[in-house]
């Protein structure tokens, strides 16, 4: 057997994943209406999400302002039948990034508050240690406090048996001051076991000029044990154990972009979650995603994990 089509072995824990982020909103402009609409987003809250439709059991942890948006998430997550019990609310207003609407990668700007308000605590590290997955986005690394909680975090998994799954969604304009450097960014992605970075994350991080396989070799030679570079509408292509696999989009209608990696994030943990494959993983993954693209914003439903299963022909 090849080894995509083995899997990765998760500890038994009560949590099958804690998330530590950002959740904030997003204004969503369209040009041709010249309207926004107000989604609300953050890459781990929507990952969350994700996962608790999915019939999974994460733990989000985040925080918002103590303003109207605040309240709108809360309501919103509590409504999604996730648990906010490790959502904390900041005297600072709820972070807000603004998207113009299209059908390539969006165009934001982000305009941060409360969202890097997180800090580690015996209940954080306490969560993290009954975790089968710890994940992070390069949000939280971007800024303090929340950047030496992820660090923190990153030390207690790896002692603990937790597997680590990275985003490096990678902006110099998120805080160019406070974040990581290029450096330092390249040794917490020789800590992470999973990777998904998207070619425009790894032009940033590593420069222009290579090819996708290039710079997956890149995240290997650092110590990543599965890396899966996602290709927009041309799909992804996934190493492991060196093993290289290419698969197409499934998308077959495109009305937004905004959450279409957080989709896929959704899909592939379950995957891995409820013991598949990596590669049926991948392929759920990428299912997810092109529901998710049918629709305005990250917030958005998929049919049922059973029902997705069946039109993989996973299990069959």
């Amino acid at each position: 057997m090849m080894p995509i089509q083995g899997k990765i072995v998760l500890t038994k824990k009560s949590n099958d994943a804690v998330l530590i982020g950002e959740v904030l909103i997003d204004k969503i402009y369209d040009k041709k209406s010249k309207f926004f609409e107000n989604i609300m987003g953050g890459s781990t809250a929507n990952i969350s999400v994700n996962l608790k439709f999915l019939g999974q059991n994460p733990k989000f942890v985040g925080t918002v302002g103590n303003d109207s948006f605040g309240v709108d998430i809360l309501k919103k997550l509590n409504d999604s039948g996730l648990d906010t019990k490790y959502i904390s609310i900041s005297e600072n207003l709820t972070s807000v990034v603004e998207i113009n609407k299209s059908e390539g990668s969006p165009i934001p700007k982000f305009f941060r508050s409360s969202d890097n308000q997180i800090y580690f605590t015996k209940e954080l590290e306490s969560l993290i240690k009954n975790s089968k997955i710890l994940h992070f986005s390069y949000w939280p690394l971007s800024v303090e406090p929340s950047k030496s909680t992820i660090m923190q975090s990153i030390e207690v998994a790896k002692k603990n048996n937790v597997v680590i799954g990275f985003d490096p969604n990678y902006h110099i304009d998120l805080d160019p001051l406070d974040g990581l450097s290029i450096g330092e960014i390249l040794k917490i992605i020789g800590k992470v076991d999973i990777i998904k970075p998207s070619l425009d994350d790894s032009m940033r991080i590593f420069g222009k000029g290579l090819s996708p396989k290039e710079y997956i070799q890149k995240y290997l030679d650092l110590g990543c044990s599965l890396v899966i570079m996602t290709l927009g509408d041309k799909g992804l292509i996934a190493s492991y154990k060196g093993e290289v696999v290419e698969m197409e989009s499934l998308a077959k209608t495109v009305v937004d972009t905004t959450g279409a990696g957080d989709a896929f994030w959704g899909g592939f943990y379950t995957g891995i979650i409820t013991n598949e494959s990596i590669y049926d993983s991948l392929r759920l993954g990428l299912l997810c995603s092109a529901y998710n693209l049918k629709e305005v914003g990250a917030y958005n439903y998929f049919p049922s994990l059973e029902d997705m299963k069946k039109e993989l022909k996973i299990g069959e």
